[in-house]
């Protein structure tokens, strides 16, 4: 219980300095406010992990839940909150799929590659100059890309549409993770680990 207390205060403390910025007093104009809040949410990406997306889901929930007990769900003057997490949400989304979409990207080139030998080299190439807060969300990507290939086979996914490159996709996954052990996403994954540790101890 005390660890889920201290969880929530830490999320609590990310939606707070993202709301910091949007109450900035220097920014002249919507436009400005707008810019900083992607900037911001930007910076912040390593704390914006599965458990702040999940904590922002319930958090909305939660105040929905209760502003419809009582009613003022369309209430201007109770529902400031609500509005405030779901800009919010809408700005994490928007932030963590343009993260997918380059690493869709880097994964579309290397499948693109005509040998097994090529399509490696090129993934070890992307891997090396990868960016810390990159590392686990790319393999994140990877292995869900190569999991609905199995939901596929049991005909939850139509796997017609990947056509030949099913074994590109399962080779591409085995090559991540021999090219990312866990000891090396754990040193790749470093600074990005400590600067979200720092920030969450602010």
């Amino acid at each position: 219980q005390a660890l889920g207390a201290e969880l929530e205060a830490q999320q609590l403390e990310v939606i707070r300095s993202i709301c910091n910025v949007a109450m900035d007093p220097n920014h002249e104009t919507e436009e400005q406010t707008a810019e900083a809040l992607t900037d911001a949410v930007r910076d912040m990406r390593p704390m914006l992990d599965e458990n702040f997306v999940a904590y922002l889901k319930y958090a909305i929930a939660e105040e929905e839940g209760r502003l419809a007990r009582a009613g003022l769900v369309d209430d201007p003057e109770h529902n400031r909150w609500l509005f405030v997490l779901k800009i919010i949400q809408e700005g994490v989304y928007a932030e963590l799929g343009v993260g997918v979409q380059r690493y869709i990207d880097h994964i579309s080139y290397v499948l693109r590659m005509d040998t097994k030998k090529e399509r490696k080299e090129l993934l070890s190439k992307l891997i090396d100059v990868m960016p810390s807060m990159d590392v686990r969300p790319f393999v994140k990507v990877v292995d869900n890309i190569a999991a609905s290939l199995g939901q596929g086979r049991k005909g939850e996914f139509d796997t017609a549409v990947l056509g030949g490159m099913t074994n590109k996709v399962l080779q591409l996954r085995r090559d991540v993770h021999e090219l990312l052990p866990p000891e090396r996403i754990k040193v790749m994954s470093k600074d990005a680990d400590e600067w979200a540790a720092r920030q969450r101890q602010k």
